[in-house]
């Protein structure tokens, strides 16, 4: 009986909602969302008071993302082996920890790549969220994740301000301190709302509600299996080869259009309309997931990126030019925003909630890899030869690449309520 019930429960339940506050709450103010924010505004002041090269400086996002490559794995398979919550809180705690510990900083630049270092593997907990968001709706949930994906740039939006507060008020030292407390001062949300989507073997169920099943008792496919699984490689494979443009752009579209003619105002307006349209094809790629039987629904996604890219080879600061620029460059937004939820789908409908943060954790890597090589290739191109065009081709390549890895994959392995479908096959053989 307890089974009929939670499969006739709600995706809008008051449970689910609550949960899905805690969720809103950590990612937005308990995560490394504000630190990686404020890299960015940190900048000028902390390279002069320590006289650093804007280089050393932004070394520090390189450490960040080269320690979360580092733990993701580990940190995936203690959500799967010891639970959510403790991962999570826990990794929150020593994040706010470890921000207060970057305010004492000196000018060892040694300590500040370690620091963040350290952050960026601590950060990694955050791959328990994605698994409670997964396990809490069934019905709607492409919905949900494209609803959770636009968090990234809504937190931004709403870090900003924080920061500069911060920054004007008390010096960048003070802003360290203040996203330590601030970060700190969602432990107890985590503590009283965050769910434990399951439990694992040997931990005891949560008092305050009726037993969760066992981790052994939930379908899904174990990370060995899906390592020999190809399904595993080509989801992995697509997203590394569609993150590579993604992130080499982010840092480098508003000089590329202003090396073609464009100018600063109009090139930030562009980039706006791209954010925009992020936002709004986030919106419809979950809507679309909810409907879709296998992920070849990124297919046209993928194929949008591409022609997107092509335009962008074209553009120039003629009236002409900057039609097809904005065309091609709210497209790609579009498009970009539209694969966003489509991650944590896949994973979900191929390989099931048992080993979530362990299999997302040995994706991890990967990804990681390619945020972390994308903005120096992009650089180093233009450094050599003194244009972004044969990176921008290279881009096209990888993200044509993607669309037909898409078009390739096969039918989900698991319901919407992530049952196996008989038909999909022995796991581990593919």
């Amino acid at each position: 009986m307890p089974t009929t019930t939670q499969t006739a429960e709600s995706d809008f339940s008051a449970r689910k909602l609550t949960a899905a506050l805690a969720i809103i709450v950590g990612v937005f103010f308990g995560s490394t969302v504000l630190p990686f924010t404020a890299q960015a505004l940190l900048l000028v002041p902390m390279t002069e008071e320590l006289h650093w090269s804007r280089t050393q400086f932004s070394l520090g996002l390189s450490a960040m993302m080269l320690g979360g490559m580092c733990s993701a794995p580990l940190l995936g398979r203690l959500v799967d082996r010891i639970g959510v919550r403790l991962v999570v809180i826990g990794g929150t705690v020593l994040v706010g920890l470890m921000m207060l510990l970057l305010s004492r900083q000196s000018g060892a630049l040694s300590l500040y790549l370690g620091g963040f270092f350290i952050l960026g593997g601590l950060g990694s907990s955050a791959v328990g969220y994605a698994k409670v968001l997964g396990s809490l709706f069934n019905a709607n949930r492409g919905k949900a994740m494209a609803l959770f994906g636009m968090e990234s740039s809504m937190a931004t939006a709403l870090a900003v301000p924080i920061i500069r507060w911060l920054l004007n008020g008390y010096g960048w030292r003070g802003t360290f301190v203040g996203m330590g407390l601030i970060i700190l001062a969602t432990v107890p949300v985590g503590l009283l709302l965050l769910p434990e989507p399951l439990r694992p073997p040997g931990a005891p169920a949560q008092s305050s509600s009726a037993p969760l099943p066992a981790t052994a008792a939930v379908p899904g496919l174990t990370v060995s299996q899906a390592l020999r699984d190809r399904l595993f490689w080509m989801v992995t494979g697509a997203t590394f080869l569609a993150i590579i443009p993604a992130m080499g752009l982010a840092q480098h579209m508003v000089p590329y259009m202003m090396g073609q003619g464009v100018t600063l105002d109009r090139a930030a307006g562009i980039f706006t309309i791209m954010m925009a349209a992020m936002a709004v094809g986030t919106l419809a790629g979950g809507f679309l997931l909810d409907s879709s039987s296998s992920g070849r629904i990124a297919t046209p996604f993928a194929v949008l990126s591409t022609l997107s890219l092509i335009g962008m080879l074209y553009l120039s600061g003629t009236r002409q030019g900057l039609l097809i620029l904005t065309v091609s460059t709210a497209a790609m937004g579009f498009a970009a925003g539209a694969k966003i939820p489509m991650a944590n789908f896949f994973q979900l409908r191929y390989f099931g909630l048992r080993e979530f943060g362990s299999i997302a954790g040995a994706q991890a890597p990967f990804i990681a890899s390619g945020m972390l090589i994308a903005p120096p290739a992009m650089g180093f191109c233009y450094d050599r030869l003194g244009t972004y065009v044969p990176a921008l081709w290279v881009m096209v390549v990888l993200m044509g690449l993607t669309a037909l890895i898409y078009a390739s994959l096969r039918p989900y392995r698991y319901t919407r309520d992530l049952q196996e479908i008989p038909s999909s096959g022995v796991p581990g053989d593919r």
